[in-house]
């Protein structure tokens, strides 16, 4: 395949994208219109709830609408018109050729520009819709920090990350399809198991639960549930926002359930206790894991389809792919990835929406709570402004978890069994 026709492919991935992305922005604008899905929410919640879910969810859409297709434009316009090429002849330059030298310079350089780009986004969307919509307790030099503390963390690890991938493709040139994702697995492991003990403690104070028949509850439940955990950790995200959440992280011994202090102020020690089921169904049936080991499946997928097409991209200078197992290719793939990452997504959707219903079915056999589960949806629901009419199609497509209404279904479904 000559290089105009990749040319050609590529722009039609583009339009597709363009396309998938505008019918995606219009279901979200429709909302959900069905009449009946709207008399169920309003069994549970008011109209003035539908009303600040809605306008949560709505907040800067248009800027989200345009600002997405400015993005992929400009990082296209970039790389079209040699802005890239010029970058990575410079890094030569100023540091020298190799992996540790013009390829670092590279990487920081290009993942930085692009972080830069993204700023405008962060702070309306990150900053001012939370402040606006009452969740921020913070002002904005505090959120800018913690922003930039999050920005050189997750700089550092892509960087680390991006090295060790193209320094295996440079000592293993025939075996590295099969060998990168074993070892970016282990990365991500070791992620996993170093963030509650190294990250998380560069953001929030993290402090036990404290002993009380809420953390005995939680603790029987916990051994009914089969889990090896002594303690339950509490983290202050009072000191950011008004949101509620919990959440599990880790794999094997090293799994730990984390709740937002907003959790056990706002919520009845019952829906406390429900929600740290959830995380327990999560701990059941390994889904950190199970999460790992998906990805790992396609990370194998994913570089042996890249070795078989490198050849071919190759053929269309301005993408950058000097070397296999050079940075060069970076900015091209990392919008080759953001375009992709669009059309895949139903697929990380629908695993994470199945796995959100078996931990919901674990809470309830754990609790018997089911009307305690209901308020618990309900009030979670209410704290976070959740769109309580979202289009089906959107659900379908990115929600990582089902909406509220269903999983209140799923709750009078095990009810009535």
């Amino acid at each position: 395949m000559n290089a105009e026709k990749v040319e050609k492919l590529f722009w039609l991935l583009v339009i597709a994208w363009c396309i998938l992305r505008i019918v995606l922005m219009s279901s979200q604008f429709l909302g959900n219109a069905d009449p009946a899905l709207r008399e169920s929410v309003l069994q549970y919640f008011s109209e003035a709830d539908i009303s600040a879910g809605r306008e949560y969810a709505m907040y800067g859409f248009w800027f989200r609408a345009v600002y997405g297709f400015l993005l992929i434009g400009a990082l296209i316009a970039m790389l079209r018109y040699g802005f890239f090429e010029s970058l990575w002849l410079r890094s030569g330059a100023v540091a020298g050729p190799g992996l540790l030298r013009q390829d670092l310079h590279f990487i920081l350089t290009s993942l930085l520009l692009i972080q830069l780009m993204s700023l405008p986004s962060s702070i309306y969307l990150g900053y001012w819709r939370e402040a606006e919509s009452g969740f921020a307790n913070i002002g904005f030099a505090g959120w800018l920090l913690r922003y930039f503390k999050s920005v050189l963390l997750g700089l550092g690890l892509q960087t680390v990350a991006i090295l060790i991938l193209l320094a295996v493709i440079r000592w293993f040139p025939q075996k590295w399809p099969i060998l990168v994702p074993g070892v970016m697995g282990a990365f991500s492991l070791a992620v996993t198991l170093l963030a509650p003990v190294l990250i998380t403690p560069l953001f929030y104070n993290q402090t036990l639960l404290e002993d009380g028949k809420f953390k005995a509850d939680i603790l029987g439940m916990a051994e009914q549930a089969g889990m090896e955990v002594d303690e339950v950790y509490v983290i202050d995200e009072s000191r950011y926002s008004k949101h509620t959440n919990a959440y599990f992280t880790g794999v094997g011994r090293h799994r730990r359930i984390v709740l937002y202090d907003n959790l056990i102020k706002s919520h009845t020690p019952d829906e406390a206790a429900l929600i740290f089921a959830h995380e327990a169904g999560h701990w059941k049936y390994s889904h950190v894991a199970w999460g790992l080991s998906i990805g790992v499946l396609a990370m194998l997928v994913i570089a042996l389809t890249y070795r078989a097409v490198f050849p071919i991209l190759a053929e269309v200078s301005w993408f950058g792919l000097k070397d296999i197992a050079g940075a060069s290719g970076l900015p091209f793939l990392m919008v080759l990835f953001m375009l992709l990452q669009l059309f895949v997504a139903p697929v990380e959707s629908q695993i994470s929406q199945f796995m959100e219903r078996q931990a919901d079915r674990v809470a309830l056999e754990l609790t018997g709570l089911r009307d305690v589960f209901i308020s618990a949806q309900v009030r979670l629901s209410r704290d976070n402004r959740s769109d309580l009419l979202p289009s089906p199609l959107r659900v379908f497509w990115l929600y990582s978890h089902p909406p509220a209404i269903e999983r209140i279904r799923m709750a009078e479904e095990f009810k009535s069994r």
